[in-house]
């Protein structure tokens, strides 16, 4: 059985990074930790180990930025880890040295744990890569949203979006092929929405551990100013998450 992934979380900028390794945990990831580059260096040359994140402080301080993270890549076990930074956003030319170094996916401060599940699920799984050129865009919220179904609302929060669906963290998730109706608070207005169940993540052995629980609906029959507006607001949220 393949070892479960972990995170290694580089603590070693201005920023303390101890409430992010204990986010990560209750999140259900694992999460490692490392004082200095060197033990970072060390972590993730350890077979005890399969790192597949490396989360680093924006303000790194190393003197080559280059070299470093491609050191950090090249010191992963089985394959080279995903890299995020995490911290406040910097200016655009530290982003775009950070970018040039290999960095793609970035949690600036503050951020919800909506979003800090899909981005590190994003490096993980490396779809990152994928998410830059995906036609129908998917992006992580924390919005509230009004959910009814069968007749009655339901108490559920979006967890991830895009202009064809969207997964909602709710604890009374809907029957697959269910039909419920949304009303999602886009930026300029509400878009209310059908949607069919396609699938559910439900407490248990089966339960999908790097989802909420929840249920993922597949939009019906969409109006285009509608799928417009969710596909603009997916492509601005993505630029905010990448470096």
């Amino acid at each position: 059985m393949r070892r479960k992934r972990s995170v290694l979380i580089v603590d070693v900028g201005a920023e303390p990074l101890s409430a992010l390794a204990m986010r990560l945990a209750q999140l259900g990831f694992h999460a490692l930790r490392a004082k200095t580059a060197e033990q970072a260096f060390e972590t993730l040359s350890d077979d005890r180990y399969d790192v597949g994140v490396v989360v680093l402080p924006d303000d790194l301080p190393v003197f080559d930025l280059d070299r470093s993270l491609a050191a950090f890549r090249r010191a992963g076990e089985l394959e080279a880890p995903g890299l995020i930074v995490t911290g406040t956003c910097p200016d655009a030319d530290r982003r775009n040295r950070l970018r040039r170094a290999g960095v793609e996916l970035a949690l600036w401060n503050p951020v919800d744990d909506h979003t800090l599940r899909f981005q590190l699920n994003a490096a993980l799984t490396g779809e990152a890569r994928i998410l830059r050129t995906r036609h129908s865009q998917r992006v992580p919220t924390n919005w509230p949203v009004r959910l009814r179904a069968g007749g009655r609302l339901k108490p559920a929060k979006i967890y991830s979006l895009s202009s064809r669906g969207a997964f909602l963290a709710t604890s009374s998730p809907s029957m697959p092929k269910s039909v419920v109706f949304l009303t999602i608070p886009l930026p300029d207005e509400d878009a209310l929405v059908s949607a069919e169940v396609v699938m559910t993540n439900v407490p248990g052995n089966l339960a999908k551990k790097n989802l909420p629980i929840g249920m993922g609906v597949r939009f019906r029959a969409v109006e285009p100013e509608i799928c417009q507006a969710l596909q603009a607001y997916a492509e601005e949220r993505a630029g905010q998450l990448r470096l």
